[in-house]
């Protein structure tokens, strides 16, 4: 019995699926090489390990293995794809890739088929080709300037130039502002011509010219002043474009300028507190050491007994409707009326004073609802919203709190269109950069308590309403960038999705949201021994 157990071995080894095989590729870069990728065969097609794949060709790799998503990206691109889904998300386009992905071992693998297919091309400017005989996977890389993106900010606009290796590059500016860059020695992908809505920069063309790329950056009417300068890994040129600000003229007398009039009180409700940017509130008997401009750093963190003030932020209003919707409520009805029930809980503990930045539809600028809670001197601050995407299989909650850093490009995709709003704006909310340096102590003081909220909450929201969690995220929100206390911004569902939207229609379960995260906050006070 012994001597046949080496041959009973050998049969099951045999016997092993001939259509499942892990083995490896090698990737080529210009000519040398670069590094192997793991690689799956099923069924006769092959599969990458999507890590080492993204590491490889420069770019990034985020795997939600509880979701099923993962987000390639890279030189500014993103695709998506889904677990059991043919559908793919390439720089925001849905096109359909017959098994874009398998999972085993916990590990995502991308198909070989879509690295070498002319979506991954388009998608990121360069080809790949693979040989079968070799299992060598090559980089075309005769492109060195491979796209072109921008950012815009409240005090900026940022041009990015995305290349495969540091080019030299000369900047000149006409007298009508028009700015051009000549890339040495880069070949591009493709003509590209950009358009800008943010009043900085107009457009941005990126051509071809022999062998030298050329970038041109139209100016809009607040163009301001022009930085070029490049950066690596990956190798690209930014150019930062500032916006034009008009000085505020001074008296030589040395005298103030004239105050200006208080805005009227919106109306409010009946037993809710809603107080405008300008409006008074008495100053305690200690004041905090004041900072330029007025404004000072207080003390949020204290623990121990006293009434403590927390704002409610219902988002958008107005003439900002939010986020598209399937059908019933639009975003701005949804995020009120969650506030107000929100409002109507934490107003029934001794323990807080509580007031919202509005309940009314009414539009209120992002910087004026930071004020708001500034002057209110609140201890808390709660910003809630409702979610969209241009997948509608997307759903859940998210909770944010605020960072610079973005968790992931979901995260920052979020935080731009919650940002957007700045467009509707009539201008103001610009600070010194004394108030600049002051909001940059406050996000870090406060970064800490944010996260500890955002998580107390999201695990009430989990336990207390029919929403699937997406998990505690942070991005840099305008909104909570300004506000000197702990504070978090409630993604409640997708309104661009069916399942999701039904939930948000229904007021029992919008009921159920405000008292998940009344529970959270309660948890909070007992945390920090507010009560």
């Amino acid at each position: 019995m012994l001597k046949r157990l080496p041959l009973l071995f050998l049969l099951a080894a045999l016997c092993v699926p001939a259509q499942a095989r892990v083995d490896q590729v090698t990737y080529m870069k210009n000519g040398a090489y670069a590094g192997k990728i793991g690689t799956y065969a099923l069924a006769g097609a092959s599969y990458l390990d999507s890590r080492q794949a993204a590491k490889l060709l420069g770019g990034k790799i985020y795997w939600a293995p509880v979701s099923g998503k993962l987000t390639l990206q890279m030189k500014g691109k993103t695709v998506v794809f889904y677990m059991k889904s043919e559908s793919v998300l390439v720089n925001g386009e849905s096109v359909t890739f017959p098994n874009p992905m398998i999972v085993r071992g916990g590990k995502a693998f991308l198909a070989l088929d879509f690295f070498t297919s002319k979506h991954f091309a388009d998608a990121f400017g360069f080809r790949l080709d693979f040989n079968p005989e070799t299992s060598v996977l090559a980089a075309s890389r005769e492109v060195t300037v491979t796209s072109v993106n921008y950012f815009s900010h409240p005090d900026k606009t940022r041009v990015v130039v995305y290349m495969e290796e540091p080019l030299e590059f000369q900047a000149s500016q006409k007298e009508n502002n028009l700015y051009s860059v000549n890339i040495f020695g880069g070949v591009i992908a493709r003509e590209e011509r950009l358009s800008v809505p943010d009043g900085v920069v107009r457009g941005i063309d990126l051509l071809q010219e022999n062998k030298t790329a050329r970038l041109v950056i139209s100016p809009g009417e607040n163009f301001g002043k022009v930085s070029a300068f490049r950066l690596s890994d990956p190798d690209r040129l930014v150019i930062d474009v500032s916006k034009l600000v008009v000085p505020v003229s001074q008296s030589i007398t040395g005298d103030a300028p004239a105050e200006p009039s208080a805005p009227a009180a919106p109306p409010a409700a009946e037993g809710v507190t809603v107080i405008t940017p300008s409006a008074g509130i008495p100053a305690p008997a200690e004041q905090p050491v004041p900072t330029a401009g007025g404004m000072a750093l207080p003390d949020k963190l204290q623990t121990g007994s006293g009434r403590k003030k927390i704002v409610i932020d219902p988002g958008h209003g107005g003439k900002d409707p939010g986020g598209q919707k399937l059908f019933g409520l639009k975003e701005k009805e949804i995020n009120l009326s969650v506030a107000k029930a929100l409002y109507d809980l934490l107003k029934g503990e001794e323990a807080f004073d509580v007031m919202m930045t509005r309940d009314t539809d009414e539009f209120i600028p992002l910087a004026d609802r930071s004020v708001i809670a500034n002057n209110f001197k609140a201890d808390m601050f709660i910003s809630i919203h409702a979610n969209a995407a241009r997948n509608r299989a997307e759903k859940g909650f998210e909770i944010y709190f605020m960072s610079e850093k973005a968790s992931d490009p979901w995260a920052a995709e979020v935080a731009d269109f919650e940002n957007s709003v700045i467009g509707l704006e009539d201008g103001g909310g610009q600070s010194d950069p004394a108030a600049l340096l002051l909001h940059s102590m406050a996000r870090n003081e406060y970064l800490n308590e944010g996260s500890q909220l955002a998580g107390l909450v999201s695990a009430e929201m989990e336990k207390r309403t029919p929403f699937v969690s997406r998990g505690v995220k942070q991005a840099a929100f305008y909104v909570l960038r300004g506000t000197y206390s702990p504070g978090i911004l409630v993604e409640v569902g997708f309104m661009t999705n069916s399942s999701d939207q039904k939930h948000m229609n229904n007021k029992a379960t919008r009921e159920k949201v405000a008292n998940a995260i009344y529970r959270g906050v309660m948890k909070y006070a007992e945390m920090k021994k507010w009560k």
